[in-house]
């Protein structure tokens, strides 16, 4: 078989591979999570077995429960506090609305008329037209009939809780049983590269995750206790979540320095004394993150330009909606090892040979 009949086979296998999983991405949220926390508790388990002697039923069973105790005791922490403030912001969210309809939106179109435009500083006006009216009908109209039809999505969210420990048990307990089945099902010359690419991912993704591990939670420290302390009204919900977002590129911190302000400016109005201290608190976490906790605990270990991280958070994003975006660095560094290893070879094979 020639290059070129290989590389299409190649090509529509591996398209087909991807339209199938697009087709079934509404069910593989569990399946995916289960996947991730195996992969990242195999090292833990294989160092029972080896170094410890203990059988590998046995260290799975030791790890998993670790594993669990540790996450539902932090939940028992962290969820009351953030129930509380999501549950006092949706409270506050009237109010808000309240403070936009008859202070800020007048003061904006006051401000607008002032150049020579002709704007009805009535906001009433602008919710009750015709257009308006419709518009949001038709917004509401979709939401709920969205919602109505989301079945997958509250299915989801149980799987995630009653299965995934499940998958997780028995990845971890087969986990060498089924990379190495899944090598031997591979003919001989396929094989050897594939392994030879999954131990490049492997080395690439574990060092990323570990390090980007402990920058969102220490920055979700920083965040949550600053705020808070600055008196700054959900502080705690926006700093936890700013610093658990941080691994996505820009959108994390980007979101977060929003919300702090907005809700600064409707807690405090436009004074600039706390105004400042919301700002400085984001100013120095990003020179921190920037110039000591991702250079000291993450280094290089992706390699990616900012422009591919950014278009391979848009492409993940489009394809797996916000499972995607949650993914799509250490997506797009797979993707990246894989494209480096095959321009290689074809560099080797080619290139060099024409010289």
């Amino acid at each position: 078989m020639q290059t070129k009949e290989k590389l299409t086979i190649g090509a529509l296998i591996g398209a087909a591979f991807c339209g199938l999983i697009y087709l079934i991405k509404s069910v593989l949220t569990p399946f995916i999570c289960s996947l991730i926390i195996a992969y990242f508790l195999d090292p833990l388990v294989d160092y029972l077995t080896n170094k410890h002697k203990l059988p590998r039923l046995t260290a799975t069973v030791l790890i998993l429960g670790l594993f669990l105790s540790i996450f539902i005791g932090a939940s028992a922490i962290l969820l009351p506090i953030i129930y509380t403030q999501t549950a006092e912001l949706i409270d506050a969210v009237p109010k808000y609305l309240q403070v936009i309809t008859r202070d800020l939106y007048p003061k904006i179109i006051a401000t607008l008329n002032g150049f020579g435009m002709r704007l009805d500083s009535d906001f009433s006006h602008l919710v009750n037209s015709e257009k308006s009216s419709s518009y949001f009908i038709d917004l509401s109209r979709d939401f709920f009939s969205k919602a109505l039809s989301s079945s997958s999505a509250f299915i989801n969210v149980l799987s995630l809780i009653f299965i995934t420990p499940i998958l997780v048990f028995y990845l971890l307990k087969d986990w060498d049983i089924l990379t190495r089945k899944i090598y031997e099902l591979l003919p001989e010359n396929i094989a050897a590269p594939t392994k030879e690419i999954a131990e490049e991912i492997n080395k690439t993704l574990v060092s990323y995750v570990r390090g980007q591990l402990h920058v969102c939670l220490i920055l979700a420290t920083f965040y949550s206790i600053s705020l808070s302390l600055v008196g700054l009204n959900f502080g705690f919900l926006i700093g936890f979540l700013t610093g658990m977002f941080a691994f996505i590129p820009y959108v994390g911190m980007l979101s977060g320095t929003s919300a702090a302000i907005i809700v600064a400016l409707f807690q405090w109005g436009f004074n600039f004394g706390n105004l400042a201290l919301v700002a400085v608190i984001f100013l120095v976490a990003q020179l921190i993150e920037s110039n000591f906790l991702t250079p000291k605990l993450i280094g290089d270990k992706i390699g990616l330009h900012p422009v591919w991280m950014i278009f391979g958070l848009f492409v993940f994003g489009v394809l797996f909606g916000f499972i995607g975006v949650l993914l799509a660095v250490p997506l797009t560094a797979i993707c990246s090892v894989i494209i480096k290893y095959f321009a290689l070879k074809y560099k080797k094979k080619f290139v060099l040979q024409d010289e």
